[in-house]
């Protein structure tokens, strides 16, 4: 089975977006595995030349592209011969889609779904030609956020507001049947993982989150799988393993207290689930860490799903 890392990360109370840039990200391209977000990523290239590698697909770049990958899909960075080993230099927004578009469309819960459901499936690479009217937004918002003048705060969501509403416009979607049942089983997608994702340290079953959707377990189950390309309870696995890294890097708890505080009782169970996923055990992950600290620093967590 091929795997893809799971790059996780904070997000502030404060901003809905997370800027990635200076020199930081001025390095050698192309030896990363295949990886997804939990947030949807926007790349700035400033130099370089490769392909954006997708499940199915290789998408040329270069500088001035700017890439718009939704989070949960996986990707890769693949430069070409004259860079391979060789500098390039990328920028990223990590943006918190949720909290933007509902605030922009408060009282219009049928646009939210609409617009999350534009965003959630569409990738794009935009060449230089293609992105010349949205670049100057995306160096607008980069800036707002390092520089952090008086209003910044407000700059920076009326921004991002604008950057995801400009990718929105580019999806066309038919008002088909079919298409009405996208975004409803978009919707149900988003309550599942949106649950999970704030109750996963309890004890969660498959029918509980079928219930919190008002469908039966097997018609939940098949959306999700559709979707996700995996199950609920594979999904809240993953984030279980996730939380636990992050408290492997940032408390001295021990290893079982640690298993309790994500949602596994039995460390037993928190090893097994722990090592599938990432491939070690916590201690050693723990120790790995410590060990190398300039690893996580801006990455936070990396652990390995399948895709």
């Amino acid at each position: 089975m091929k795997k893809a890392e799971y790059r996780f990360y904070e997000m502030s109370q404060e901003l809905p977006v997370l800027a990635l840039t200076g020199e930081r990200w001025e390095i050698v391209y192309g030896t990363d595995a295949m990886h997804f977000h939990n947030y949807l990523e926007i790349g700035y290239c400033h130099y370089g030349e490769g392909t954006i590698v997708f499940g199915d697909a290789e998408i040329p770049y270069e500088a001035g592209t700017i890439t718009f990958i939704p989070k949960d899909m996986p990707h890769r960075t693949k430069p070409t011969e004259e860079y391979i080993g060789k500098n390039q230099k990328w920028e990223y927004l990590f943006i918190d889609t949720d909290r933007i578009i509902g605030n922009v469309f408060s009282d219009r819960q049928e646009k939210i779904s609409e617009i999350q459901l534009k965003l959630g499936y569409s990738r794009f690479v935009l060449r230089k030609e293609e992105a010349e009217d949205i670049a100057g937004f995306i160096q607008m918002l980069i800036a707002e956020i390092n520089e952090k003048k008086p209003y910044y705060s407000y700059a920076v969501s009326a921004l991002s507001a604008n950057i995801l509403l400009f990718f929105a416009r580019q999806v066309k979607l038919e008002n088909t049947e079919s298409s009405l049942t996208d975004y409803q089983h978009f919707k149900y997608v988003r309550i599942v993982n949106n649950y999970i994702e704030k109750h996963y340290m309890e004890d969660i079953e498959s029918d509980n989150l079928a219930v919190i959707c008002g469908l039966s377990e097997t018609y939940m189950r098949k959306i999700y799988l559709e979707y996700m390309h995996e199950t609920p309870m594979s999904y809240l696995r993953l984030i279980r393993v996730n939380k636990s890294c992050e408290l492997l890097i940032t408390t001295g708890e021990s290893i079982e207290e640690i298993g309790k505080m994500v949602g596994y009782p039995a460390l037993t169970t928190f090893m097994r689930n722990f090592k599938k996923i990432t491939g070690t055990s916590p201690h050693q992950w723990r120790k790995e860490v410590r060990k190398h600290p300039e690893n996580i620093r801006n990455y936070k967590i990396s652990v390995l799903k399948g895709w």
